[in-house]
């Protein structure tokens, strides 16, 4: 199969005559089964995700086809979406369903998607425990074209972030956050206190850990994280924030009709109790692995696959318009199905650090990643995305583990400590926080 992109992408495509310019026009090439032409017009600037007057993409239009060849329905099929990007391994097509997630390491350990693994998400038309995507089918039904930015959608659910506690950002700066804590109260430093006196239900006065932990979770992610003033502590020393950080100068315990007061020693008792099993909860799973190893900020993935089958659709009311949502209702494999298909393809991360941070985490974990993957570098400030295939990765694989094996010499990665861990982590994304995928691979 001949790639429909020129390797020597700084020629500019010639017009060709007599070829329409019509919202139509792809779709008539595909039904002339002429991927030349849909390759000329893709490289005249028509985009592939317009719908004609019955609704259907020229995609749509390629999997309805019938009495067609397969060599002919794979070359329209590579034509309709080869990446244009020049920096693409020539021949690549884009994915054609996207999962954006701030949990890349358990995804990648399980070998599937899985729905409501985690927390209710909680929103009143939310649908709970299905597997989503963004796909190349229309938003809303008013729509005259699939979804027209494809990667965004994906791209802000794998930033982690929600309304309650339980979701990934707010949970892994969390973690963060009770690190400081322990920290100070294990080296005798004062915390900062406030004038608020809270009161907390607990079922034992002598063993106030459970619900403390929740207390200070809540207390953390209203007074903190929702807004920008927890920000500062992802990544930073753990001492460098802590004034910044305001505990209650007093609390009372009420269990049973009896109310213990908590003052200084009692209270930083109180607090250490508290830290110490919300940082417990959150490492037995309750949070990212990456968000802990990255010293509480999260590293997203975009998960990008091919065609899945079967994909249902939710529909939630705006005040507008009807947005839809396309989902699976069980989990999805990354290998993909002989019955949905859907192989993973790309992963995309932001940055050569956060590939660095994944590889690590990979290493702790002992996780390969798939053979055949792609790994897609965002642009950034208006640059071209940068790739990864195999070739590239098993080089900068190499170079990252002989980097990690100088800092955590003879000792294996899963007998250390995650303070080690979170310094080793800082230390290789500082060597690739500025480099580009090409770069990068530089000797």
């Amino acid at each position: 199969m001949t790639p429909i992109r020129s390797s020597q992408s700084s020629v500019p495509p010639i017009p060709s005559p007599g070829i329409e310019t019509s919202s139509t026009s792809l779709h008539a090439a595909v039904v002339k089964r002429d991927s030349e032409a849909v390759a000329r017009l893709r490289n005249e600037g028509l985009r592939a995700n317009t719908l004609n007057v019955e609704g259907r993409s020229p995609l749509d239009a390629l999997e309805n086809m019938r009495d067609i060849d397969e060599r002919s329905r794979s070359s329209l099929h590579m034509a309709l979406l080869q990446s244009l990007n020049p920096t693409a391994p020539l021949g690549y097509t884009k994915p054609e369903a996207l999962h954006g997630t701030a949990w890349g390491l358990e995804i990648l350990q399980s070998g599937a998607l899985k729905g409501g693994v985690n927390d209710p998400k909680g929103g009143t038309q939310s649908l709970e425990g299905k597997v989503f995507f963004s796909d190349r089918t229309p938003e809303s039904t008013t729509d005259q074209t699939t979804r027209p930015d494809l990667r965004r959608k994906p791209r802000d659910y794998s930033a982690g972030e929600g309304l309650h506690p339980s979701n990934a950002y707010s949970r892994a700066l969390q973690h963060r956050m009770a690190q400081v804590i322990l920290h100070a109260l294990d080296n005798g430093k004062t915390l900062s206190t406030s004038t608020a006196s809270p009161s907390i239900e607990v079922a034992n006065p002598k063993q106030p850990q459970i619900e403390g932990a929740a207390w200070l979770q809540r207390l953390l992610h209203a007074s903190y994280i929702k807004n920008i003033g927890g920000r500062k502590f992802i990544g930073a020393p753990l001492d460098e924030h802590l004034d910044s950080l305001k505990l209650p100068g007093s609390l009372a315990l009420k269990s049973g009709g009896q109310v213990n007061e908590l003052r200084v020693e009692d209270l930083n008792r109180f607090y250490h109790q508290a830290a110490s099993e919300l940082q417990r909860s959150l490492e037995d799973g309750k949070a990212p692995y990456l968000g802990l190893l990255n010293k509480g900020g999260i590293v997203p993935l975009v998960f990008g696959f091919e065609k899945i089958n079967n994909l249902s659709t939710h529909r939630i009311h705006y005040s507008s318009k009807i947005k839809q949502y396309s989902y699976q209702n069980t989990e999805h494999p990354l290998s993909g199905s002989s019955e949905n298909g859907g192989k993973l393809k790309e992963v995309e991360v932001r940055s050569l650090a956060d590939f660095a941070t994944l590889c690590l985490g990979c290493a702790i974990k002992e996780v390969e990643l798939p053979a055949n993957l792609i790994v897609r570098i965002k642009g950034q400030n208006g640059e071209k995305a940068q790739y990864l295939d195999d070739q590239k990765i098993v080089m900068f694989r190499q170079k990252l583990l002989a980097q990690i094996a100088e800092q955590a010499g003879d000792e294996p990665l899963q007998t250390l400590s995650l303070h080690r861990l979170q310094a080793i982590n800082s230390s290789i994304r500082a060597n690739y926080l500025y480099a580009s995928g090409h770069h990068a691979l530089r000797d």
